[in-house]
């Protein structure tokens, strides 16, 4: 089996994740600082099975570590357990790549960081 190629030759772009018996590929990205200082994420994940639909995340933002310094503004860390309940929380919210191919959009802030960070996973 011969490999696709990457988009204009660069690193690739995306990581994979198994959760809960599936596979996702996730990409997570910065956009442009705007005027005061937030930074845009850009964060989606594609199911690897079924339709293989698309799950993007709009209205998270991140502080500019270095506009902010010294100042210890709170930032978020999107870390592998937050990027698994955000798709575990996508699925709850109505995305199915399975049984549906359209993709979705999922409004998202940092309070739903917060909460899914404190949740345990569902088994």
């Amino acid at each position: 089996m011969t490999k696709a190629p990457r988009r204009h030759g660069g690193p690739k772009k995306t990581r994979p994740y198994a959760i809960d018996g599936r596979d996702y590929s996730v990409s997570i990205s910065a956009t442009a600082i705007d005027f005061d200082g937030n930074v845009p994420l850009c964060v989606s994940f594609r199911a690897e099975f079924g339709n293989r639909s698309v799950c993007q995340v709009r209205g998270l933002t991140n502080r500019s570590f270095w506009h902010d310094y010294p100042e210890n503004t709170p930032r978020i860390s999107l870390t592998p357990k937050i990027v698994c309940q955000l798709i575990r929380y996508a699925h709850v919210q109505g995305w199915d790549p399975v049984g549906s191919k359209s993709n979705m959009e999922l409004s998202a802030d940092q309070e739903l960081l917060h909460t899914l960070e404190d949740s345990t996973p569902a088994e």
